[in-house]
């Protein structure tokens, strides 16, 4: 013989046993509950829903209103009108209305992230709602670890892919430094040693003018001097390192055809970010130079502050400029990333090209 279960109406219609299992199931569930008549003011709430909004004794939420006491202001802290709240929806509309995020405000001011279920309840004196929730605090947290951990692998997989297209370029900027070595002072250098054997020759008497020779060993050993100077040039410009970012992009500037209007801060600072905001700026105009046909003007503009150096290069040029990984501007973003910083290009057609980097200062 089995024993049937009472039914729900059965525990609905009365009775002190009926009651009292009621209220005991209700208090036992790990979900708060809470329940608003047609007034929409509070008429019950378990244990759970106590502890969530911060209450000890039901004495001191039964009988509120319930939108104004818990549901009154958006989490940023505006006005939170009750004709929209949906919580209190179903209590026109009969409909169910199920809430994933959402905020209440607890006893002591501070707000919980909640999900929650309103659904319809009839009573006698008109519909109300029950309304059965959770706080979602721990869900949220999951969540942003989660997100900060997949920022953080993106972050960490750019770098390593940055820095391994920084080592491509290292590798063939120095198989060209090489070659330019080769073909220029290493082939003066050569020179000038044979004819340092023909001045030996001469001062032998074997033939041969030795002024002229020395005259010419001159002028090679002058040449190469000059190959060098224009490699070390290329590689770092001396005068960032002898007088500062201002003047080295001065310099630079010097030589664009186009009107340049520089914002410059004195301030020195760390080698490695004068280098990279010099190559964004020359890279910057190279490309206006090349690029931005029409332009009648371009601005450079660095600004300093805790932490920071930006760097901004605009265009009034017809824009439509992209970036190629490794090459020009796509190079100066692996720059970047490898120190920390950001850079971005904003070019829409017909509306100029802004080059902006940001460089950690640390």
């Amino acid at each position: 013989m089995t024993t049937q279960q009472p039914s729900m109406s059965w525990l609905l219609a009365g009775g002190a046993v009926a009651h009292d299992l009621l209220e005991a199931l209700i208090a036992s569930v790990g979900d708060a509950v809470y329940m608003v008549d047609p007034d929409g003011r509070v008429r019950f709430c378990n244990p759970a829903a106590l502890r969530i909004l911060g209450y000890d004794d039901p004495a001191d939420l039964v009988g509120k209103p319930s939108h104004q006491t818990i549901h009154f202001q958006h989490r940023d802290g505006s006005h939170y009108p009750a004709e929209e709240c949906p919580m209190l929806r179903p209590r026109a509309t009969g409909e169910t209305v199920r809430v994933e995020l959402d905020w209440f405000t607890r006893r002591d001011g501070r707000m919980v992230p909640v999900a929650y279920s309103s659904a319809p309840l009839a009573t006698d004196q008109g519909r109300g709602a029950v309304v059965v929730f959770r706080d979602v605090s721990e869900r949220l947290a999951s969540e942003e670890t989660a997100r900060r951990e997949a920022e953080e692998r993106a972050r960490a997989e750019e770098l390593d892919a940055s820095r391994a297209r920084i080592l491509t370029a290292m590798d063939a900027e120095r198989r060209r430094l090489g070659r330019d070595l080769h073909d220029g002072a290493q082939q003066r250098l050569l020179h000038v040693l044979l004819l340092l054997g023909d001045g030996r020759a001469a001062l032998d008497g074997r033939g041969g003018d030795c002024n002229e020779i020395l005259a010419r060993a001159t002028a090679e050993v002058r040449a190469a001097i000059d190959d060098v100077r224009a490699l070390a040039a290329g590689i770092h410009p001396p005068i960032l390192t002898t007088r500062g970012l201002g003047a080295a992009i001065e310099s630079v500037t010097a030589r664009v055809p186009v009107p340049v209007d520089l914002d410059i801060p004195p301030d020195r600072f760390a080698e490695p970010v004068e280098i990279a905001a010099y190559y964004v700026v020359s890279e910057a105009l190279a490309n206006a130079t090349k690029h931005a046909v029409g332009a009648s003007s371009i601005q450079v503009q660095l600004e300093h502050s805790p932490g920071t150096l930006l760097v901004r290069v605009r265009d009034d040029g017809p824009g439509g400029a992209t970036v190629v990984p490794a090459h020009g501007l796509g190079g100066l973003m692996d720059r970047l990333a490898a120190l920390g910083g950001t850079f971005a290009v904003d070019s829409p057609l017909g509306g100029g090209t802004t080059v902006l980097a940001t460089l950690p200062l640390h």
